[in-house]
């Protein structure tokens, strides 16, 4: 069974060197990457939508031969494409929604650290920091959700970096 997942030499080498690759193009150009990353998923929408749409309408009757091509034509076209228009619109949209989340919790952890003060737990200090410190990194998220999608894109460039660093490394090992 070890035989079919066995890596050969040019695959490693071509892995760890795409990986390094596309780890430098996001550190130079992180929001940029994003943008391309987002456009592509709203074109593939855009192309699986159409061809949803035009499927039921090649059916006959879209409404009574093929309900679920057309709804599923309409729910990815719409998505679609504000991806492939609009790029930056979404990443401001989805990473302001993961400030919400992240801001939400930390509130929620304050309250309950306030639980903790009522038992007089020893953890009630690490608990209601930990809180504010959560809640207060979902306000910048919140205000600033660019420079935060920056900063995520940044961690998964330094991780294929290193990733691919390493599989070249293994790679020329073999």
């Amino acid at each position: 069974m070890s035989d079919k997942f066995a890596r050969t030499k040019p695959a490693v080498l071509v892995t760890g060197l795409v990986m390094t690759i596309l780890g430098i193009v996001i550190l130079v150009h992180p929001i940029a990457a994003m943008e391309l990353l987002i456009r592509i998923i709203g074109f593939v929408l855009v192309g699986f939508g159409l061809f949803n749409i035009i499927s039921a309408f090649m059916k006959g009757d879209p409404v009574k031969n093929s309900p679920g091509n057309l709804a599923l034509g309409i729910l990815a076209l719409l998505p679609g494409l504000f991806f492939a228009i609009n790029p930056a619109g979404f990443i401001t949209l989805a990473w302001t929604f993961v400030g919400i989340v992240i801001l939400v919790t930390g509130l929620l952890d304050i309250m309950e650290a306030g639980e903790f003060r009522r038992m007089a737990s020893p953890l009630a200090m690490p608990a209601t920091a930990s809180g504010v410190i959560t809640a207060l990194l979902g306000i910048l998220v919140i205000f600033a959700p660019i420079a935060s999608a920056t900063v995520g894109m940044l961690a998964a460039a330094v991780a294929l970096l290193i990733d691919g660093i390493t599989e070249i490394i293994f790679g020329l090992g073999m």
